[in-house]
């Protein structure tokens, strides 16, 4: 008796391993007993979507937890990063002045010379006296190469730090402190990531136990602006104000903050950067520093948008190649849209500024300023005193609630659940259609291949032999 052939998509449907398909393909099934296996597996099919569904969405969107750990406190706690810039320096920008000019020259001079080694942001006597619209500019104008005045004015790291202390120990600064490439000139900073390099010494700053809260004592000379900082942060022009002392000479000032920090599970590494919301130092696209940083990648922002408005950027910026930095026509570029340029925005604000869709560093700390207090002092420097205001009682705890494995797991028992199969039911898929597919009708034309050739054979054996 001759089998009937059966379609490959019911014979599929009769050998699968999903539950319940193989009662609705069945002949000897009553239709009513077909339509009830159909609202099942319906049914099934649809309660899996939306677990699935909803696994995926947790494990995009909540794949990351942050709690504040109280429960162990034998933690060691890093002194922040300090950032010292120079602000001003009357007496090199005169003696500067004095070797390129002559004496006398236009003092007005003096003041371009300081708004370009200083930038804040504008260059509004440069442009004034020298700009490009300006007619009547002094031929001792530099229209091009501005960081010349930034080399030889800004003092070295010896001629700002007098004494440094830890702990009532003192340490050689400017082997410590060590220079940072800023977008208002060189700094010098001890206790930063930007600066770290395996040549350059570090030295270890921390408080737990058997320390107690540590304090930096520092004495600096001149006029500076001084950035407590996490380590992977840069001081830039939107730096907090909360975050930067303002330092005179014949002030003394104390400090005193305190600090959380962050740690990571191991896991959290290997949670999408997009899912867990933050970067590591080492996941870094920028061009301006080494290691990421909020900061620094706000930077990075800065330099872009200069380049897209202006077709330049601003001769300080890090990393900055001589045929990228702007000349005199630039800046003027740079001054007329400061607004959009310097001032930072958040994605919905209509006011005029810079949006940067920057991530924050997965290992960045809460600063936060207790008190201050400052006193006038007879010595020509200042007095710097950075105290830890306690030992840190908690600090926060980054960890993986659902992972890759979480989503494994939550995929294959909703499918197991309703559908009852395996990962292998998916793969019957792919061999029941094209791999035994193909093989059937490969086989069915090797078949028909053997019967032509036994029909030819029988035909010649009828033929008449000719001798």
């Amino acid at each position: 008796m001759e089998q009937k052939e059966v379609s490959p998509l019911r014979y599929y449907i009769l050998n699968t391993s999903f539950h319940g398909f193989r009662f609705i393909a069945e002949e000897d099934r009553h239709w009513t007993e077909r339509v009830f296996w159909i609202i099942c597996c319906t049914i099934s099919w649809v309660a899996t979507g939306m677990l699935i569904h909803s696994a995926w969405n947790d494990f995009q969107n909540n794949s990351i937890s942050f709690v504040v750990e109280t429960s162990y406190l034998e933690w060691d706690t890093n002194f922040p990063s300090i950032a010292i810039c120079e602000t001003d320096n009357q007496k090199n920008i005169a003696e500067v002045t004095d070797k390129v000019f002559g004496d006398p020259h236009d003092y007005n001079m003096d003041e371009i010379v300081k708004e370009q080694v200083y930038f804040r942001g504008v260059s509004f006597y440069t442009l004034q006296l020298c700009g490009p619209e300006e007619k009547s500019a002094s031929d001792d104008c530099f229209l091009k190469n501005f960081s010349y005045f930034s080399d030889k004015v800004r003092s070295n790291c010896s001629q700002i730090l007098k004494t440094c202390k830890w702990n009532n120990k003192e340490f050689d600064c400017c082997t410590y402190f060590h220079h940072i490439d800023t977008e208002m000139g060189r700094c010098y900073g001890i206790n930063s990531m930007q600066s770290r390099e395996k040549s350059r010494p570090f030295f270890k700053m921390v408080s737990n136990k058997n320390t107690g809260p540590g304090t930096l004592h520092l004495e600096i000379y001149g006029y500076a602006n001084l950035y407590i900082l996490g380590e992977q942060e840069v001081p830039s022009m939107t730096t907090l104000a909360s975050e930067v002392l303002q330092i005179l000479p014949h002030i003394q000032y104390h400090r005193y903050f305190g600090i959380k920090e962050i740690e990571n599970q191991p896991d959290v590494k290997y949670v999408g950067i997009e899912q867990r919301k933050c970067r590591f130092i080492q996941e870094s696209d920028l061009d301006v520093y080494r290691y990421y940083s909020h900061s620094a990648c706000c930077v990075q922002c800065r330099k872009n948008a200069q380049i897209q408005k202006c077709g330049c950027a601003h001769y300080l910026m890090p990393n900055t190649r001589p045929d990228q930095q702007c000349n005199i026509t630039g800046l003027d570029c740079l001054s007329i849209n400061y607004n959009d340029l310097a001032v930072l925005k958040p994605s919905w604000a209509n006011r005029p500024g810079l949006y940067c869709d920057c991530l924050p560093s997965c290992t960045e700390i809460e600063l936060s300023i207790v008190r201050d207090f400052k006193k006038g002092i007879a010595e020509e420097y200042a007095i710097v005193k950075l105290s830890l205001e306690h030992l840190p009682t908690e600090r926060f705890k980054r960890n993986v609630v659902r992972g890759k494995l979480d989503l494994v797991v939550s995929m294959g028992g909703a499918t197991a659940l309703f559908l009852g199969a395996s990962i292998l039911s998916f793969v019957e898929i792919i061999y029941y259609f094209p791999v035994r597919l193909l093989t059937d009708i490969s086989r069915k034309r090797g078949k028909d291949r053997k019967k032509t050739k036994s029909e030819v054979e029988s035909n010649n054996d009828y033929l008449p032999r000719i001798d």
